[in-house]
C-alpha cells in the first residue's frame, strides 16, 4: 500500500477531513471582506464609501502581488515543519488577531483616522494570512496527483468550510447581531461588532490550527520522496519570469487567470453590495438576512457533496463553467426582475421565498466552482511541471487567483464609490430612504455583475485540459520522477565497506 502524499490514492478518511480545514481561513476572510467590511466601515461607522473601498482595494491589491512570491518562497524553503507547514503555523495566530482589531476600530478616529486603520488591518490580515492560505494551496496538489482523488480533496474542502460558514453565519446573526429597540437590525449597532470580531477570531485560528496539524505528515512525505527536482532557491525576479512564461506559452492558465480575472469583478463587487441590498432594496429583517445568506451555506454544502457524483462522468471545465453561469443568474435575475416591476412587494413571504431560490443557485454555482478548481489549478500545476522540467506548484497555485484578487480590488473600490454615491443613510433609526437611492442601488449592482460575468465565461470556455490529456501528463511526471531518483542514486558515493575487524592483541582497545 502507498502512503499517505506518496501519489497513490490511498488517503485515509481523516487526512481529507482534516485537509478540508486548511481552506477556512481563506473562505472565512473572504466572507468577511465580501459581506461585512464596507457594510460595517460605512454604514455603522460612517466612514466615506469612496474612502472604504479604496482602503479595501489597496490592500487586496497588495496581496494579490506578494500572494506568488510567498508561494515561490514556500517551493524553496526548508523549515522543521517541511516547506508549507512552516509558514502556515507561524501565520495563524498573528491573522486571528488582526482579524479581531479589524472588526475593532476605536471611536472617535475621524474620516483619515479611520480609513488609516481599515488599511493598515486590511493589508495586516490580507498579508499574514496569506502566509497560511498560500501553502494550503499548494498542500490540495501535493497530496496526491490523481485526478479522481484531487476531486475527492476539492469536495471534502468544500463540504467542511460550507459547514464551517453556515455554523459562523448562523453564529454571526443569532449571537452577535442581536436586535434592540434602538437598532432593530442589528448589524447596524456598532456595539455589536466586538462579539462578531471575537466570533471569526475564534473560527480562524482553530480551524487554522486543525487543517495544519492534519496535512503536515502526508505533505513532509511528499516532499521526501516525490519532488520532480530539488526545488530552485528563492528569487524575485526568477519567480517573476517564471509566471510570465506560464502565461505566455500555457494556454489553460492563460484561460484561467483572465477568466478569474472578470469573475472577480462579478463577483467581488456584487457580493460587496449585497448586504446593502438585503438591509435597504429587499428591506429584510435580520432573522430573514441571516437566514437568506445560510442558504448560500446551505445550497454550496449539498452541490460540494453533489459534485462527488457527476465530477467522474462529467469534466470539470464543465461542471466548473456551469457553477459560474449559476453564480451569475443568481446574482443578477431578482435584482434585474424589481427594476421592471416584476417581483412580489417587500415584506411578502413570497419575496422572501423568491430571494431564498436565488441564494441557492448562488451556492449551487459556488460548491460547483470550488470543488473543481481543485482539480483545474492542481492540473496547470502539473501541465507547467511537465512542460517546463520544474515544480513551481506553490507559486502557480498563488498565482492564478492574482488575477481574482486584481480585480477584486476593483470590485471593492466600485462597491465602495457606489455606497457613496446612492447616498443611503448612516446610523440613523427607522430613516426613510429615497426610492430614487434604490433604483440606482439595484442598477449598479445588475450592470457591472452581468457584464464581467459575460466576460469571465468566455475566457473559460477556451481552457481544453481533458482526462486523457492530463493522464499523458501524469505519466510524463511519473517518469521523470523514476530518472530524478535513478540519476540521484548513480550520483551518490559508494558506500565504505567496513573495516576489517584488527587482531587482538591481549589489550583493551
Amino acid at each position: 500500500q502507498q502512503a499517505p502524499g506518496a501519489g497513490g490514492g490511498r488517503i485515509p478518511v481523516h487526512t481529507r477531513f482534516l485537509f478540508g480545514f486548511t481552506a477556512v481561513m481563506e473562505s472565512t476572510k473572504f466572507q468577511i471582506y465580501e459581506l461585512f467590511l464596507i457594510f460595517y466601515y460605512a454604514q455603522v461607522l460612517g466612514l466615506k464609501g469612496s474612502l472604504a473601498g479604496l482602503a479595501v482595494a489597496l490592500a487586496i491589491l497588495a496581496d494579490a502581488f506578494i500572494d506568488p512570491l510567498i508561494g515561490s518562497y514556500s517551493d524553496s524553503l526548508k523549515g522543521r515543519y517541511g516547506r508549507r507547514h512552516t509558514l502556515m503555523y507561524l501565520a495563524i495566530l498573528p491573522t486571528a488577531i488582526f482579524v479581531y482589531l479589524l472588526f475593532s476600530a476605536p471611536a472617535g478616529l475621524g474620516q483619515l483616522g479611520l480609513f488609516a486603520w481599515l488599511l493598515t488591518l486590511c493589508l495586516a490580515v490580507r498579508i499574514v494570512g496569506s502566509f497560511y492560505s498560500v501553502p494550503a494551496a499548494a498542500v490540495a496538489a501535493e497530496l496526491t496527483d490523481e485526478a479522481s482523488v484531487r476531486a475527492e480533496l476539492g469536495i471534502w474542502r468544500q463540504v467542511v468550510t460550507a459547514g464551517v460558514n453556515l455554523a459562523l453565519t448562523w453564529a454571526i446573526f443569532a449571537l452577535a447581531f442581536v436586535p434592540t429597540e434602538a437598532f432593530p437590525k442589528g448589524q447596524e449597532n456598532p456595539d455589536n461588532y466586538p462579539r462578531f470580531a471575537l466570533l471569526l477570531a475564534g473560527v480562524i485560528m482553530t480551524a487554522a490550527l486543525f487543517g495544519a496539524l492534519g496535512t503536515q505528515r502526508p505533505i513532509m512525505a511528499y516532499e521526501q520522496g516525490r519532488l520532480v527536482s530539488k526545488p530552485k532557491k528563492f528569487g524575485i525576479l526568477d519567480s517573476l519570469g517564471a509566471t510570465w512564461q506560464a502565461l505566455a506559452d500555457l494556454r489553460n492558465f492563460r484561460a484561467m487567470f483572465l477568466g478569474l480575472l472578470f469573475a472577480g469583478v462579478m463577483g467581488s463587487y456584487f457580493r460587496s453590495l449585497n448586504l446593502h441590498l438585503g438591509t435597504y432594496f429587499w428591506e429584510l429583517s435580520t432573522a430573514q438576512t441571516g437566514a437568506w445568506l445560510m442558504s448560500v451555506q446551505i445550497a454550496t454544502f449539498v452541490a460540494a457533496i453533489g459534485t462527488r457524483f457527476a465530477i467522474g462522468r462529467i469534466e470539470p471545465k464543465h461542471l466548473y463553467v456551469g457553477g459560474v453561469l449559476l453564480l451569475l443568474l443568481g446574482y443578477v435575475l431578482a435584482p434585474t426582475l424589481r427594476l421592471f416591476d416584476l417581483m412580489p412587494p417587500n415584506g411578502s413571504a413570497l419575496l422572501v421565498q423568491l430571494l431564498y431560490a436565488a441564494n441557492l443557485a448562488v451556492g449551487a454555482g459556488q460548491g460547483l466552482i470550488m470543488a473543481c478548481s481543485l482539480v483545474m489549478f492542481a492540473e496547470t500545476a502539473d501541465e507547467y511541471a511537465y512542460e517546463k522540467r520544474e515544480s513551481r506548484t506553490g507559486m502557480l497555485l498563488a498565482f492564478l487567483p492574482l488575477g481574482n484578487k486584481l480585480s477584486s480590488s476593483l470590485g471593492k473600490l466600485g462597491a465602495g464609490v457606489v455606497v457613496q454615491w446612492v447616498a443611503l443613510p448612516v446610523g440613523q433609526k427607522g430613516a426613510e430612504v429615497d426610492p430614487q437611492s434604490l433604483t440606482n442601488l439595484g442598477f449598479a449592482a445588475v450592470s457591472l455583475t452581468a457584464l464581467a460575468g459575460l466576460v469571465a465565461l468566455g475566457f473559460y470556455s477556451r481552457y481544453h485540459l481533458p482526462r486523457a490529456r492530463h493522464a499523458e501528463i501524469v505519466r510524463g511526471l511519473q517518469a521523470m520522477r523514476a530518472e530524478h531518483a535513478a540519476a540521484t542514486a548513480a550520483a551518490a558515493p559508494a558506500a565504505t565497506p567496513p573495516a576489517t575487524a584488527p587482531a587482538t592483541t591481549g589489550r583493551p582497545s
